[in-house]
């Protein structure tokens, strides 16, 4: 993506979370674990083993321990550099967030991924960090979230909804058409 259509968009998701913001009746999110019969499920615990795998081979096991600090300015810096370092690309199949990188390309999913790396590797605890794939219009989309709060957490989402990081209370009251399908990360499985 260049840097003019990521700024535009910027200006303009900007503008239309504070217009979100100001509507009344937030959606308090609270994860829950009644998401097994998600046709998703299957693929994500899929998921999960094989980054696990990879992982300890690394020696660099996620944890559910709270260890590593929420730091909103270095949450939106590493967002947008995503944003303009890997660019959407429509298609069916995930891959693994160092081909994404490596290739500067990947679908919602994959974006969300090297998001949530990118974080990790920036000592954003483990348990605050996921990604959510919601349905909307008949298709899904996926994006990066940080967990700050028990009810509550950013999205960071490729510009699709929005191009800055925006209060998912906030957005999903607003938008009724977008129904969350799963949330996971490295070790858990969630809706909400």
């Amino acid at each position: 993506m260049n840097a003019l259509k990521y700024w535009s968009g910027y200006m303009l998701s900007a503008l239309r979370a504070r217009v979100y913001g100001l509507r009344p009746g937030k959606r308090p999110l609270v994860k829950n674990d009644r998401v097994r019969n998600s046709p998703l499920y299957d693929d994500v615990c899929a998921w999960q083993k094989t980054q696990m795998e990879s992982m300890t081979f690394e020696n660099d096991r996620p944890t559910k321990e709270v260890k590593g600090t929420v730091d909103l300015p270095l949450m939106r810096r590493i967002h947008r550099r995503t944003l303009l370092e890997i660019r959407h690309e429509l298609g069916d199949l995930w891959r693994p967030s160092s081909v994404t990188m490596n290739e500067g390309r990947g679908i919602s999913l994959d974006q969300s991924i090297a998001i949530m790396h990118r974080l990790r590797d920036a000592g954003f605890p483990d348990d605050s960090l996921g990604v959510v794939s919601v349905e909307f219009a008949g298709r899904r989309h996926s994006f990066a979230i940080v967990q700050d709060r028990a009810d509550d957490f950013w999205m960071l989402d490729n510009g699709k909804f929005s191009y800055c990081p925006v209060r998912g209370s906030v957005f999903l009251s607003v938008r009724k058409d977008v129904h969350v399908l799963i949330g996971f990360n490295f070790f858990d499985v969630w809706n909400y």
